[in-house]
């Protein structure tokens, strides 16, 4: 499989399935008191890592 084609579903799909995970997962754990805010708080942040890195990859790879 090409590596564009990896790089664009991680950016369309998985991050931000992951971010919107992690944003729904922290409002309802708030709204309920489960206190898993850091959980779903970490999930953000590793969807928007993953975004972040592969945007940055998918770049590189025109740029070089």
């Amino acid at each position: 499989m090409d590596r564009k084609i990896v790089y664009l579903i991680h950016i369309l799909f998985v991050a931000p399935l992951l971010m919107y995970s992690g944003y729904i997962g922290n409002n309802l754990s708030k709204k309920y008191n489960a206190g898993q805010e850091k959980l779903f708080v970490l999930l953000f942040t590793i969807g928007l890592t993953v975004i972040l890195y592969h945007l940055y990859q998918y770049i590189m790879m025109f740029v070089l």
